[in-house]
């Protein structure tokens, strides 16, 4: 650059490039600064501003795990940059456990427990992930069951009638059989010739249900029809070898049975209908076989079949037990009214399951109560064990009867001995509150980002997520959820494993958790959590706030309960810091009510860290931004030592009142506003936008050191904001309509747009957003609206992750998900973006050419359990660490720098948790090339 050059940019130096230091554009091609909206004509004349279609990956499916083979070569009229775009899904980790019971095998060591397109495998006695049993993308678990034959084969059943047959231990898949047949329930069990026979339910055109059969030994098993039915059948129980069939659904229940048995063919069945004056919610079954009995041939004779005991669980909150169901159907046939169940009544709403112990002597059932009541038959008394975390959806009981699995609504499974009922091991997933309709107020989330979550990465343990989950799960009568996000789960990504949950807010434990007027009692929310740079410190901003007809009764004159909100909001920011020793976050300082006006507690709208430094930005709905920094705190009376740790408090450092650079004089509080520290931590962009529709909002850029406004710009960008990061000396502001790239060093806007906003002339749903500073690329999660070319008609919004390039703004992939994204993080050790989706999966996008490389060498040893290859990859034993040690003191030289090499590629981790395996092998070959 001449000196020329140099003087002409010292002239017009702004506010921005004095914000950013020296970043100062090198360039031999001068750029025009531009000083119009970003929605001036000839900035959509600019064919240069606009996205291209370079380097465009196909949709990588959900389940792979590896690097697809059908990744396009960059071509030659690319540039070769682009070689770096290949981005594709590298796995999933973590998903919402499937409605299915859970399984044990016959030994008691393993539980296994069925997601939406895969079969986790626990070890009971470790709580640790063993294998993962994973299906095609298209096939959705509904049932598991294990061979009755062989317990080392498991069967798996998906919605379409496709079967899988695994060897679970080693993880092989024998055989799989499509069927592209809607399927709703199955059973397995043994025929009396000693084959596996399989009865499932299926969905016809007429909307009426087939109960089909079929041995699974054939090489072409062909489906036997039983039963064609109008009642809409939803479980199946089959017992004595197939000879007892029981489908319930509703109001319904379809008992049938067979007089003798057949090794050839399946002998017709005599069927039953039940009718009862409430809805099925449950249901178990218990067969008992008749003893034998002289001069009677047993197989033939009905009395052989035995007795089977039914247990019925209603959506009223009773239980109706039928003792010998058959013998009394046959005595009563034509009038089903003249059957008088036991019943036994203490939930309050419907029985979730219901299951019978192994002796018949107990009755143990769940329901929304979050208590597990064992009914003692004979005695007529109830044990309870109470104060479980969420409502319990399954029950089951091992091979032995000596331990229980229950399953719970919040994604997690506990296993109880049976004798005490004490906790043998406990299997947490992500905890994720389910995606339905939420019965709490929604006036204490953001209203431009519902559906979203609070979650971060650790910034030191990338592998580690930190997210806002709900502490309990309630369900209303109504069936809707009621959860608040009070409490922080920390998550494993690569292990695939909890690690710790933490309370946020407070969580007042109850007995009874519904006020005298119905209303549930809703914990506060917790919408927004950061971490500082080097993970010491955590900031979290809990809210809480009355129902409005709490309040009535306070405010009559207020109809709508505006007032009641605003002065009866509760609001608190927390400073956090992390305890190694107890390895969990301790509350430091807790301040009360951080924003205000005058009408009351004002909502906080945002939360940022700067980096390299310990400060945390928060603005709020009165129109004013304030900075916290901690504090030495000073103890009266009391001197320090020098090998005592001063104590620290939070403070706020400085606030700057915006109200002047929008109108919320007039509408008194700000609609909604986001904010970013740069990379260096100099400049802190806040954008805002208040209520009022005539304010096309604003975007600021403030000194971090001194505080001051350095730089505002109004018509930056158009539409509701949904996000705001710096991306080097570019700030992209996401909105409903288009993301905004503007050059703070040059005064440049570049827009690109929607094409779902563009066609409609509507502004599409709320997006999320998260920029990588590693590949220079942002990527951007919205619902699209795609369109069927042979047809006007639009289908359902399908949610899409798209990655551009923020230099050409080429779109470099597009992936299609299963489920809308409720997270966008991005990882600023490898350059993934880590997608969390609301069924509770955690997917990274990687690029091919920037793979991770990291050691974790802070993981601890004990995290994983022992593998059959860990030596294999450096995990050995411990009584061989003093070897180890003399090998690596003797090897010197070439020996030496390639052993380190090679251990940085391996870490210290079981193969089951390392990368693809053409990422190791690309690794491998450039350590041995050094």
């Amino acid at each position: 650059m001449s000196d020329s050059e140099h003087r002409q940019l010292s002239k017009r130096s702004r506010a921005s490039e004095m914000a950013q230091g020296k970043m100062v554009s090198t360039d031999d091609v001068r750029i025009k600064r531009r000083r119009t909206s970003p929605t001036d004509d000839g900035a959509q004349k600019d064919d240069s501003l606009r996205p291209r279609m370079v380097g465009r990956t196909a949709a990588v499916a959900p389940d792979a795990v590896t690097v697809p083979e059908d990744i396009p070569e960059p071509s030659e009229r690319e540039p070769k940059e682009t070689a770096r775009d290949a981005w594709f899904l590298s796995g999933i980790a973590a998903g919402r456990f499937s409605n299915s019971d859970p399984l044990f095998t016959s030994d008691d060591e393993y539980l296994f427990l069925g997601l939406k397109t895969a079969v986790h495998i626990y070890s009971v006695t470790s709580s640790r992930l063993f294998r993962v049993l994973k299906l095609k993308s298209t096939d959705n678990v509904i049932e598991y069951k294990l061979s009755p034959q062989n317990s080392d084969h498991l069967y798996v059943f998906s919605s379409t009638g496709s079967v899988s047959k695994w060897e679970w231990f080693s993880g092989q898949r024998l055989y799989y059989r499509d069927a592209y047949r809607p399927t709703t329930c199955i059973d397995l069990c043994s025929d009396a010739s000693g084959n596996d026979a399989l009865f499932s339910v299926h969905d016809r055109a007429d909307s009426k249900k087939d109960i089909v059969f079929q041995r699974l030994s054939d090489e072409e098993p062909c489906s036997v029809p039983l039963l064609t039915t109008n009642t809409q059948i939803t479980h199946l129980r089959v017992a004595y070898q197939g000879r007892v069939l029981v489908a319930f659904g509703g109001q319904n229940v379809l008992l049938g049975c067979q007089a003798h048995l057949s090794d050839s063919s399946p002998v017709p069945y005599t069927w039953s209908e039940l009718t009862l004056p409430t809805s099925i919610t449950s249901a178990d079954i218990r067969y008992q076989t008749a003893p034998q009995r002289a001069g009677i041939p047993g197989p033939r004779d009905r009395a052989s079949l035995g007795s089977v005991d039914l247990a019925l669980g209603e959506s009223g909150g009773s239980i109706m037990i039928y003792n010998d169901i058959l013998t009394s159907l046959q005595n009563n046939i034509g009038n089903s009214k003249a059957l008088t169940p036991r019943r036994l009544h203490w939930h309050r709403s419907c029985v979730n399951v219901v299951r019978w112990s192994k002796d018949g002597n107990y009755v143990i059932s769940g329901g929304n109560e979050s208590v597990m009541v064992l009914w003692q038959l004979d005695t007529g008394r109830k044990q309870f064990l109470p104060h479980l975390s969420s409502p319990i959806c399954n029950i089951t009981l091992s091979t032995s009867g000596t331990l229980y699995a229950v399953k719970l609504t919040d994604n997690s499974t506990t296993v109880l001995s049976a004798r005490e009922l004490q906790p043998f091991a406990t299997i947490n997933g992500l905890q994720l509150c389910p995606p339905t309709k939420s019965h709490t107020r929604s006036s204490t989330k953001r209203p431009l980002s519902v559906g979203t979550i609070a979650a971060a990465l650790h910034p030191k343990l990338p592998d580690q997520l930190l997210l806002t989950v709900p502490a309990s799960r309630q369900l209303t009568p109504e069936g809707h959820t009621v959860a608040n996000a009070c409490t922080l789960q920390t998550y494993d990504i690569r292990s695939n494993s909890h690690v710790s949950r933490q309370a946020l807010a407070r969580t007042n434990t109850t007995t009874l958790k519904i006020s005298p007027d119905g209303s549930y009692i809703a914990a506060p929310d917790v919408s927004h959590l950061s971490l500082s740079k080097d993970g010491k410190w955590m900031a979290t901003i809990d809210s809480w706030s009355p129902y409005t007809r709490d309040m009535q009764a306070l405010y009559p004159a207020d109809d709508h309960g505006g007032r009641s909100y605003t002065q009866n909001q509760e609001t608190f920011l927390k400073f956090w810091r992390w305890n190694i020793l107890s390895m969990m976050w301790d509350l430091v300082t807790r301040i009360d009510t951080p924003h205000f006006s005058g009408t009351g507690p004002a909502r906080i709208l945002d939360l940022a860290s700067r980096n390299y430094a310990h400060e945390f930005a928060t603005v709020g709905a009165d129109g004013v931004l304030r900075i916290w920094c901690p504090s030495a705190r000073q103890r009266s009376g009391l001197k320090t030592t020098g090998t005592e740790q001063l104590s620290e408090t939070w403070k706020c450092r400085n606030a700057i009142d915006l109200k002047s650079y929008s109108d919320t004089y007039h509408s008194t509080r700000l609609n909604a506003a986001y904010m970013d520290y740069s990379q260096d931590g100099s400049v802190l962009a806040v954008c805002l936008n208040s209520a009022s529709s005539a304010d096309p909002g604003v975007t600021l850029l403030i000194d971090a050191q001194t505080c001051s406004i350095r730089y505002s710009r109004v018509g930056l960008y158009a539409g509701d904001p949904c996000a705001l990061a710096f991306l080097g000396s570019q700030l992209l502001i996401t909105s409903t309509r288009s993301v905004f790239i503007w050059d703070t060093v040059h005064d440049l806007v570049r827009t690109l747009g929607f094409p779902d906003a563009a066609e409609n002339g509507q502004p599409c749903s709320p997006c999320l957003s998260a920029v990588s500073t590693e590949t220079k690329t942002f990527a951007i999660a919205a619902q699209v609206h795609s369109k069927n070319p042979a047809s006007k008609k639009r289908r359902r919004p399908e949610p899409h992750v798209q990655i551009y390039d923020s230099e050409t703004l080429a779109l470099l992939s597009e992936t299609m998900l299963d489920s809308s994204p409720v997270a966008l993080l991005s990882d600023k050790h490898s350059g993934d973006f880590v997608i969390i989706d609301a069924e509770a999966k955690v997917q990274r996008l990687s690029c091919l050419g920037l793979a991770p490389q990291t050691t974790y060498a802070h993981a601890p040893s004990d995290l994983f359990e022992k593998s059959g290859l860990a030596s294999l990859f450096g995990q050995q034993d411990q009584g061989k660490s003093t070897d180890r040690h003399q090998l690596a003191t003797a090897s010197s030289g070439l020996n030496g720098s390639l052993q380190t090499q090679l251990a940085n590629v391996f870490g210290d981790v079981p193969p089951y948790v390392l990368p693809p395996a053409n990422l190791l092998f690309r690794d491998v070959v450039q350590a041995l090339s050094c």
